[in-house]
Parts: C-alpha cells; sequence; structure tokens
C-alpha cells in the first residue's frame, strides 16, 4: 500500500512538472517562462516614443534598444550604435551604426530607420512627451552613409548620450509603426532587443518572447547573445498582499514591492530571494502648485515641509527600506546637493509660527483646527495612486499636516489619471505624489523643473529665468564643475522655494524564487531579466 502510494505521488509530480507545474506550486525551469507581477496596471503605454512611466520603460527596455548602453559605473558602452563622436562640444553627434542587426520583423535597422524614428518622435500627432525632450534643440538630421548619421543642435549638448541611453528610450521597426493596419500593440511596436513583444492585454499581461537572433547584449552582463528565457511574462495585480500570495503560491516568479513587514520572512525562507536597489532620480516626493490657493503662498508650502516627518515615515511604514528623501533628488543621484538636507528639519513647532506670521489665523489656538487667512481655508486638494506605497504615507502625512492646521483632502487616482489632472495648466490640485527614476539627472530637472515643461511634467508650475538657465548650461557644459554647480544651484532653489515636500526615497524591493537567478538592476533602478535564468 504504501509503495503504491509512494508511486502515485511520483507520478502526480511527474506529470505536474511535464505540465509546467511544481507539486510545491513554483513554476517549473523546464517550462523557461518567468512571470513577474508589478503593481502599475496603470501604465500609459508601450510605446517608447509617447510613455512616460517607469514602469512602461521597465517593459519597453527588454524589446528595445537604446543607441548607446550606460554601465553600472556611469560610462557607455556600444549598443545600436557601434561608436560616436562628439563635434565642436557636443554641438554635432556622428553615430556609427552597428552592422547585422534587424527589428523583429526583418526590417534592417540603419541610418533611415534612425532618421524615420525621429521623423516620428518630432511629429507633432505622436505626442511624445519624454524621448522629444532628447531631441531638444536638434537642427538637422544627416545621413552621411547607409550606417552614419549625423545630428546638428543649436547648442553643444554635452549630455547627450546620457540622455539617449535611459531605458525607455528605445528604437522601434518603421515599417510597423508606418502601418496604418498595426493597430495592436504587438503589431506597431516592434522592436530590436533580447525578447519580442508577442501580446499586450492592457491592465492583465503583457507576454514577451525570446528573440533568437539577438547578439549585441551590453557588455557589462553577463552574456550578450540571446536570452536564457524563452518567455517573460509581466502580470499587474496592484494589491500588495495578492502580489505576495501570487509568488508564495508559485502563481508568479517575481514580484515588485514586497511589503515591508514581509521583507524580513522572506529573506529567512530559503525559497525566496529579495533583491534591493536605491535608486537615483526624483524621489517619492509631493509636489506643490505655486499657482493654486492656498500653495502659491511660500509660507504654507515651508509649513508642509517642517510638518511632515520622512525619517518617521521611513520607519513606521517601510520599516527603512526607503530610506528619508529630504529633496527633489534622491540621495544615489548624481550632482545630489548635501546641504539642503537640513533645509527643513521635522518641526512642527516651526511650522505653526511660520504659518502664524504670515496670517494663517489658527481658529483653535491650539493647532487642532483648520487655520483662515482673509476667511479662506487651509485646504489642500492632493491626490495619490493607489497601493500601500503611496495611500499609507499620505494618510500619515495627512496626520501630520492636521496638528499643525493644515487640511489635507486626498484624492486616489489612476497613475495616468493623477499626473494629467496635476500637470495640466489651471489644475485644481494643489499637490500630488510622483517620483522618477533615472540617472540622468540634468533631464530629470529640466522636466520637472524647467519652464518648457509647464503643463507637461513641471508639477510645482513654477518657472524661473534663473532655474532655465541653469538646466540649459547643465546640458551645453563640457565642465564638469560648471554642471555639478548648475544641477546643485536648481536643488537649492527648488527647496528654498519650498516646491515640493519630500517624504520616502523610491527603491526596488523584489521578491523572486529561489530557483531564479540573474536578475538585475540598471544603474537607474530599471529590473533586467536579460540575464535571468533558472538554476
Amino acid at each position: 500500500m504504501k509503495r503504491n502510494r509512494f508511486l502515485l505521488v511520483l507520478l502526480v509530480g511527474i506529470l505536474l512538472t511535464i505540465t509546467g507545474t511544481s507539486i510545491f506550486g513554483f513554476a517549473s525551469p523546464a517550462d523557461n517562462t518567468v512571470t513577474a507581477a508589478i503593481r502599475n496596471w496603470d501604465y500609459d503605454t508601450l510605446d517608447p516614443h509617447v510613455s512616460t512611466f517607469t514602469q512602461s520603460w521597465w517593459m519597453i527596455n527588454h524589446f528595445t534598444d537604446t543607441l548607446v548602453f550606460m554601465r553600472p559605473d556611469g560610462g557607455f558602452s556600444p549598443a545600436l550604435a557601434a561608436s560616436w563622436e562628439a563635434v565642436d562640444g557636443g554641438k554635432e553627434w556622428i553615430f556609427h551604426l552597428r552592422e547585422g542587426v534587424t527589428f523583429h520583423d526583418g526590417t534592417p535597422w540603419n541610418a533611415q530607420a534612425l532618421v524615420d524614428n525621429f521623423d516620428r518622435i518630432l511629429d507633432p500627432e505622436t505626442n511624445s512627451l519624454s524621448f522629444i525632450n532628447k531631441l531638444k534643440g536638434l537642427q538637422a538630421t544627416e545621413i552621411l552613409d547607409p550606417m552614419t548619421v549625423r545630428l546638428v543642435f543649436e547648442e553643444p549638448f554635452a549630455g547627450f548620450l546620457l540622455a539617449i541611453s535611459q531605458p525607455g528610450f528605445g528604437y522601434i521597426s518603421p515599417t510597423a509603426f508606418n502601418d496604418p493596419a498595426n493597430v495592436k500593440s504587438q503589431d506597431k511596436l516592434v522592436g530590436t532587443g533580447p525578447f519580442i513583444l508577442q501580446e499586450e492585454i492592457y491592465q492583465q499581461r503583457v507576454t514577451m518572447v525570446r528573440n533568437p537572433d539577438y547578439a549585441w547584449g551590453p557588455d557589462f552582463m553577463d552574456h550578450q547573445d540571446a536570452a536564457y528565457l524563452d518567455k517573460l511574462i509581466w502580470r499587474f495585480i496592484p494589491e500588495d498582499e495578492t502580489r505576495l500570495a501570487a509568488l508564495q503560491t508559485g502563481e508568479v516568479d517575481a514580484i515588485a514591492e514586497v511589503p515591508s513587514v514581509e521583507v524580513e520572512g522572506l529573506r529567512a525562507d530559503p525559497d525566496y530571494e529579495i533583491l534591493f536597489f536605491e535608486k537615483p532620480g526624483i524621489g517619492q516626493v509631493y509636489h506643490l502648485n505655486s499657482q493654486l490657493f492656498p500653495t502659491d503662498d511660500l509660507a504654507v508650502r515651508q509649513a508642509i515641509n517642517y510638518a511632515i516627518d520622512q525619517e518617521t515615515i521611513s520607519e513606521v511604514i517601510f520599516q527603512g527600506l526607503r530610506p528619508p528623501s529630504y529633496g527633489i533628488l534622491m540621495r544615489p543621484s548624481p550632482y545630489y546637493n548635501w546641504d539642503i538636507e537640513d533645509m527643513y528639519p521635522y518641526d512642527p513647532e516651526k511650522a505653526m509660527e511660520v504659518l502664524d506670521a504670515a496670517g494663517w489665523i489658527d481658529p483653535t489656538g491650539g493647532g487642532t483646527g483648520t487655520r483662515t487667512k482673509d476667511g479662506r481655508l487651509l485646504v489642500i486638494n492632493f491626490a495619490t495612486y493607489p497601493g500601500f506605497v503611496a495611500e499609507a504615507p499620505a494618510e500619515m502625512a495627512q496626520a501630520m499636516l492636521r496638528k499643525v492646521g493644515i487640511q489635507m483632502n486626498i484624492s486616489v487616482l489612476t497613475g495616468s489619471a493623477m499626473f494629467e489632472g496635476a500637470a495640466m495648466i489651471g489644475s485644481v490640485l494643489n499637490s500630488c505624489v510622483c517620483g522618477d527614476s533615472m540617472a540622468d539627472i540634468a533631464t530629470a530637472l529640466y522636466w520637472y523643473c524647467h519652464s518648457d515643461m509647464a503643463g507637461i511634467v513641471n508639477l510645482a508650475h513654477y518657472s524661473t529665468p534663473e532655474i532655465d538657465a541653469l538646466i540649459d548650461t547643465a546640458f551645453q557644459t563640457t565642465d564638469e564643475a560648471l554642471k555639478d554647480h548648475a544641477l546643485k544651484e536648481v536643488q537649492r532653489i527648488w527647496m528654498e522655494q519650498a516646491l515640493c515636500a519630500p517624504t520616502v526615497a523610491a527603491t526596488m524591493v523584489w521578491g523572486s524564487n529561489s530557483s531564479l537567478t540573474g536578475v538585475k538592476f540598471l544603474i537607474d533602478g530599471t529590473p533586467t531579466f536579460y540575464d535571468a535564468k533558472f538554476k
């Protein structure tokens, strides 16, 4: 009887392995498929020329390539460009393109394909928000020969390589995007990357399959030819606990944003791995609308900064896994200005003093009622996106602000609706939470602080010629000391004007089953499954 029971269990185990599921619930390496679950079901698009969402770029990075790769040390390696040269301090850039590359539909990668991509990006109908900024000041694009292109800018663009190396800024097949019959993502968005976009079912899953012809991987990865995995599936599970349960039952192989309270438990379990990375770029900050009452009052913006205790938010909500943030940028960012960290220490008494001095009256005298000025209530309308990582800090900040007489009304919107509503000219939102992980700090500050981006990404709706000039200098100069000074000055002015209230840094805290290896993070925190494989 025992022998028969043993044979039955063995047979069931064999059958489950054949069908791609282990008896213990984990996906079997036999099917060579990784399913990764992320929260952001409300991403905007997988079109690299249009997307503004970091999580979209995670996926775009797997089916497209950039002109150059940015190495972990901050240098650059060949990608779709085999080599390049800067002329006149970066006013001209010449790219010698990699031979032998084809898009997934067989279209050759060459100078004409690059120019066709640029034409699409620059076409107003494309509505490119992120990529078009990489071509700011482009005067001419010249095809010197079938595999060589010269770009001419109005002013020196010394940081052009950095700007175009970021994940998400990939190139797609002109044959595919020029065909009006191609309306589905998998038909229209055809890249050159290690994976082929096979299917997108919006808000459910994105499926990618291995590109067997890939042979131009980054020189800083473990290999440079085709990916090890046969298939990569992105699932969208917005609820943190549901996402964790999917990992623990073997429904998925890896998850983003492991709930902080569960990290130590997963670390202690040999069946799982915790993958951690601190990101550069814009932190999880509350952008403050300088054009809308009452956040148009500097005193109100300063009081909000004094009243929010980011260290408590970090420890209580995230167990320190998301460190406190003290400015618009996160600490790992290049050109980070350490001097701004002491500008707004947690000090609710100071917050009330600032409001008192600015004429905001406390009706109770004890800081428990909503303040008023000229008969108008000190109420700020704040928007966040769904999920514990955004909602829980907002609720804690709401309680902190209440103690100094500021009423904060919270609306939970989709990521797209929140961003569009906060960015638009005439926004009725005083604040929203938004971050952006990237190593290209000049571009990050351009997006969020330059007057060109008012109504697009400048969520503080604040514009000054001084900040514009500093950011323009950072793009144009080849003097590293001058660039460092310019970008640090932008950070100082931004916080001096209290145009955002920092909370915590954005970190990558992923969980995976321990049979999966080779999942890595690029320099900006983008996860990559190019080296991933099962043990």
